[in-house]
């Protein structure tokens, strides 16, 4: 069941935005309840980060899927160490988190963040009818529109006490522009400009459900069985991309070295069934330079030149 908001911890003007979030919270346990009977969903009127506050509850002995939603985040965390900016109301930011065993996914659990983006793609589309302009999927973990991103994807795990061997506490982080301020960076885009104004509540609802029964058949099938969908929202296939490896993690997560050059720079070749990006390096007048290289973990950016 969700977990119960203490009044003496809102500020009068966050009450509408966190009202919507425990309606939002009722709906989405009623909905899952009876394919995820133990799931509970804790919202907050202001947390650091929902990743952190969602490994906390795995230390603390969780062992049953759990949401956790924030009005407001402070010290949100985005991939390669980077701050992720939320503004209230503006943005959702939610975690799922869940025991899955990893190690046992067919094709290996490298690609889980390419099946979670791919889940709320499909989950915000279906939304949209259509006709509508598809939400694009940018290797390893972004959500993008016209070279614009709309969300991103933060999947960390630990393992945890309750769980028995073989499972790790996973954690799915979910940051989505639901409206931008003016000013805003050019590179962001919000649900808004595509159509589709949704609350965080709203946004919570339509993507959830969509991302337990993702996790669940992902631990049992691996990503091949989503490949052929994912190439239909690559951005990145047949571009002209520039790659850089993750450091070691050291305590938290992984970062890029923001001085370092790319390790390996190429035309993207889509992703493999195991989640690989295929890159084929290039010379500088663009002749391919021996074998497509797997890229299992890194950073990417486009370069800019056309598809």
């Amino acid at each position: 069941m969700p977990e119960a908001l203490d009044p003496a911890t809102v500020k009068p003007s966050d009450a509408a935005g966190l009202a919507d979030l425990n309606q939002a919270a009722e709906d989405l346990w009623l909905a899952c309840s009876g394919t995820w009977p133990t799931l509970s969903i804790e919202v907050l009127p202001e947390v650091g980060s929902t990743n952190t506050r969602a490994l906390q509850m795995g230390r603390e002995g969780a062992d049953a899927p759990s949401v956790v939603v924030a009005w407001r985040q402070s010290a949100g965390r985005g991939r390669s160490g980077r701050s992720w900016e939320a503004q209230p109301g503006q943005t959702l930011t939610v975690s799922l988190a869940l025991p899955l065993a990893l190690d046992t996914v067919p094709g290996g659990g490298s690609a889980l963040s390419l099946a979670m983006g791919l889940s709320v793609a499909e989950s915000l589309d279906a939304l949209r009818g259509d006709g509508a302009e598809p939400i694009g999927l940018k290797w390893p973990n972004d959500l993008w529109v016209r070279d614009r991103k709309l969300g991103g994807i933060l999947i960390e795990a630990s393992t945890a006490p309750a769980l028995p061997p073989g499972e790790r506490w996973v954690v799915i982080g979910l940051g989505l522009n639901l409206d931008l301020s003016e000013g805003a960076p050019a590179e962001r885009l919000s649900l808004r400009e595509l159509g589709l104004p949704l609350s965080p509540g709203q946004a919570m609802v339509a993507v959830i459900p969509g991302l337990l029964n993702a996790c669940q058949a992902f631990e049992a099938a691996g990503f091949s069985p989503l490949a052929a969908r994912y190439a239909q929202r690559d951005v990145l296939a047949g571009r002209v991309v520039s790659l850089w490896p993750l450091q070691a993690p050291a305590p938290g997560l992984a970062t890029v070295d923001p001085q370092a050059q790319p390790a390996a720079e190429g035309q993207a070749l889509g992703v493999a069934l195991d989640g690989a990006l295929r890159v084929q390096p290039v010379d500088a007048s663009g002749q391919p330079l021996g074998e497509p290289l797997a890229w299992r973990m890194g950073e990417v950016s486009v370069r800019p030149s056309p598809r």
